[in-house]
């Protein structure tokens, strides 16, 4: 867990500690869910939004946010995706959730490799 970019050794000892097995979780989306990182549909009659969950384990959404504030300053990947992502209309807020759903993705696939042995995924 240490290979992905903005996680040390603290957050790393976080994740582990909140998520426990990683195979208690069906798929990617309960993970994500379970940060609270996933979104969800509100709004009623015409009026619909997506916004990101107001539950889930919170040590594991600052461990996201964290995550991706370091991404943010270092990482040139990352700050493609927020200006795309600013540029298809969304605020800088909304960039920076869909940011940490993604981040969840990736979290989710590193901790399900290393927990079967295999080698970790690439970066997507």
């Amino acid at each position: 867990m240490l290979t992905l970019q903005g996680v040390g050794v603290v957050l790393a000892g976080t994740v582990l500690a909140e998520v426990g097995d990683i195979k208690r979780f069906e798929n990617v989306n309960h993970f994500a869910s379970y940060c609270g990182a996933a979104p969800v549909e509100r709004g009623s009659g015409k009026n619909t939004r997506w916004c990101v969950s107001v539950g889930g384990n919170r040590q594991l959404n600052r461990v996201l946010h964290l995550m991706a504030l370091t991404r943010l300053r270092c990482d040139e990947r990352t700050k493609t995706f927020v200006t795309k992502k600013e540029q298809e209309g969304k605020t800088k807020r909304a960039a920076l959730r869909a940011l940490k759903t993604h981040l969840a993705r990736e979290l989710y696939r590193t901790l399900q490799a290393s927990h079967m042995g295999g080698p970790i995924p690439a970066l997507s």
